[in-house]
């Protein structure tokens, strides 16, 4: 549910990283709470299959839109690395 340690090694690599999340349910830290609903795995198994199809379009767009040379600063990275 993080990005780490996926981001960090991206960065290492010089790497351009994005993130997609995908939110499954809203009941986190509620444990307990009378008025919300225990989330089921068949919940989150409904919820991840209908998103299927987003993400894959999603994910065909972005690389549809991703540039042939990049114009960020991601591959320099390490140049500009420092340990203190």
């Amino acid at each position: 549910m993080t990005q780490y340690p996926e981001v960090v090694l991206a960065r290492e690599l010089e790497m351009c990283y994005v993130n997609v999340a995908l939110v499954t349910d809203y009941d986190a830290g509620l444990a307990g709470d009378p008025t919300v609903a225990a989330v089921t795995v068949a919940d989150v198994t409904s919820v991840m299959s209908s998103n299927n199809e987003r993400v894959r379009h999603l994910m065909l767009t972005m690389i549809e839109r991703m540039p042939a040379v990049r114009s960020c600063s991601c591959g320099e990275t390490m140049s500009r690395a420092f340990v203190s």
